[in-house]
């Protein structure tokens, strides 16, 4: 006999469902193209799965955050290093941003996307998940290169 605790557990999990519909759309589609990808072996497969699938579950993880309460912290997503660059971009990328309040979660992964190509103008909504992918795969990139320049020896 199935008692309310477990048929709220069963609908729990089922409201899951879509974050797991859209985890594999980010997965195949979204950027990453991990079907596209012309590795033979078997175990090449699987770490470029592995990878994909965690950095698609982080760009999830920024996705809903930003939706859900934009004015929060960009640290729930990014590291320090990157809200550093992110906060340079964000000041200087059109539509500029005022460089008086803090970064926030929304700016931050705006930001990203605009290394992605997202335009950010008013009509355009926010970005969607092929482009922050687009955008996340520069952003290592440019914190290197934000650490070679302030650190040259």
């Amino acid at each position: 006999m199935v008692t309310a605790a477990d048929a709220a557990r069963i609908v729990t999990g089922y409201s899951y469902r879509w974050r797991i519909a859209r985890w594999h759309f980010t997965l195949q589609t979204g950027g990453s193209h991990v079907e596209d990808l012309p590795l033979k072996s078997r175990e090449r497969l699987e770490r470029a799965i592995t990878r994909y699938s965690i950095l698609s579950w982080r760009l999830l993880g920024m996705t809903y955050p930003a939706r859900i309460d934009p004015d929060q912290s960009p640290t729930v997503a990014v590291s320090p290093a990157e809200i550093a660059v992110l906060e340079r971009l964000a000041t200087t990328q059109k539509p500029i941003r005022a460089a008086g309040p803090p970064l926030t979660l929304r700016d931050a992964v705006r930001a990203m996307a605009k290394l992605g190509g997202f335009l950010g103008r008013n009509r355009d909504g926010e970005p969607g998940v092929k482009t922050w992918w687009r955008g996340y795969r520069q952003l290592p990139w440019r914190c290197w290169w934000d650490e070679v320049s302030r650190n040259p020896s």
